[in-house]
């Protein structure tokens, strides 16, 4: 009895792996007619509609960051430091020439301040002397000079983050957009230090180009 259970046994272990083998072989040549190739999956930071792994598109994704690539117009626009005191803040720009030709700098970036989705927001820009205070017009330190290849400028931008209406909502706006200079295509950058907080100011203040130390 014992062997005929173990001849059983063996029968059937048999039969499952013939068919076990005729499914492989099938799902094989099945493949191979198909000219279908191994399975691959897509990168896990992919995405249709042109986003980064981090999901700001591409339009918006900020152009000043460590490592890269010099613009088109030989200029790179980056952040450069943040203080902040009673309600008052301040950002630093910085404009390094990364190009191979002397860049011509003068008077002051313009700015406009953008939402999370790299829409421009309703805010005021003024122009300053770098002294915390618009009156002057923007008259204060005014120049023109020259950057050569790896020469840096700065400006600032700067507001009071104030609430004092109740009936205005407070604004508060992600990225930079910074034109260096007429004729010169925008970049965007993430201020340091945090949201462009502006309470409902809807103002900021911006510091002409002037050289920077170094």
């Amino acid at each position: 009895m014992r062997g005929r259970k173990t001849a059983v046994c063996a029968a059937v272990a048999a039969v499952l792996a013939i068919g076990a083998t005729t499914v492989g072989c099938d799902a094989a040549d099945d493949g191979a007619a198909e000219g279908a190739g191994p399975a691959t999956a897509s990168p896990s930071g992919a995405a249709s509609d042109g986003a980064g792994p981090d999901g700001v598109s591409a339009e918006v994704r900020p152009s000043g960051a460590v490592g890269a690539p010099c613009p088109e117009s030989g200029v790179r626009v980056s952040p450069d430091g943040a203080s902040a005191a009673l309600g008052w803040r301040a950002v630093g720009v910085e404009l390094e020439n990364c190009g191979t030709r002397p860049f011509e700098v003068s008077g002051y970036p313009e700015v406009e301040v953008l939402d999370g989705d790299g829409e421009a927001l309703d805010v005021t820009t003024r122009l300053g002397g770098g002294t915390g205070d618009a009156s002057d017009g923007g008259a204060e330190g005014r120049s023109t000079f020259t950057l050569k290849p790896g020469e840096r400028a700065a400006a600032g931008v700067q507001w009071r983050n104030t609430v004092t209406r109740s009936d205005i909502p407070a604004t508060e706006g992600t990225f930079l957009r910074v034109r260096p200079g007429p004729g010169t295509p925008p970049q965007t950058i993430t201020p340091e230090g945090g949201p462009v907080d502006l309470g409902n100011t809807g103002t900021v203040e911006v510091t002409p180009w002037k050289r920077a130390d170094g």
